[in-house]
Formats: C-alpha cells, structure tokens, sequence
C-alpha cells in the first residue's frame, strides 16, 4: 500500500537542472529503469520526472525500484506497487484519476520534469477498459 501524498510533503525545495529529454517513446523510458546507474526516470500522467536523486526508492534496491523507467499512472491511482499495473493504458475510473492526480503535486515538489511521454498524446478514449477480472 502506498502512503498518502499529502502526509510526505515537506516545504518546498530547489530542484535541480535536469537535461531535458523530450518527447520520448515507452521503449525509450524503460532504458531509465533502476538498473541504470546514471539516471532513472518515470512517467506520471505523461509528465516524465527524473527520480535520479532518490537512490533509496527507485535505485537498484529501492523500495519502488519497479517504477523506475515505467509509467506509473494507473499503479499510483489503484494505489497498487505490482507489476502487472505499469504501463498500462486503459480507461480510468475517476476516483483513479483522482488519487494518481494526488501525486502529482508530490512529484512536481521532489523531482525535476525532465520530458513528455507520447503515449498520452494518443485518444485516451480508444484505450481499452480493464476487465472485470482485473
């Protein structure tokens, strides 16, 4: 389970100078994952931010090392830390929306904005819904 956003905001901090990546593609974000020793970065409703800085969550052993290099939208909004919900693009109930959007405030307060993921340029209605098995 994943703690509240609001409970971990502290004061708001310098971020620092990141190199700007751009639109990229998924294929392009996974080569950012916590393996990477040079830099690390996620995306969050397409907004991608450099996480470099946090080697203790998203580093090799970090506690959420699995959303290094992923987009972790719907993760964030079923409050899930498994796998199986990154990078996944479907149809999202808006109390899914609302708690991923609760994170964002957070990020944007503790990592650097560093690019764009072009899948969310796409129609989000022509992304499929989740199964009811999900």
């Amino acid at each position: 389970m994943l703690p509240n956003p609001a409970n971990l905001m502290k004061g708001k901090t310098e971020l620092p100078e990141v190199e700007q990546v751009g639109t990229i593609t998924l294929e392009e974000l996974h080569k950012y994952d916590c393996k990477n020793p040079d830099r690390r970065m996620l995306s969050l409703f397409g907004q991608i931010f450099d996480v470099t800085s946090s080697e203790k969550s998203y580093g090799s052993n970090g506690a959420y090392k699995e959303y290094a290099g992923r987009d972790i939208t719907l993760a964030i909004g079923l409050m899930k830390t498994e796998e199986q919900w990154l990078d996944r693009f479907v149809k999202m109930e808006k109390k899914w929306i609302d708690d991923a959007k609760g994170w964002v405030e957070y990020m944007e307060s503790k990592y650097p904005k560093c690019g764009k993921l072009d899948k969310w340029d796409e129609d989000q209605e022509t992304w499929p819904e989740l199964t009811d098995e999900e």
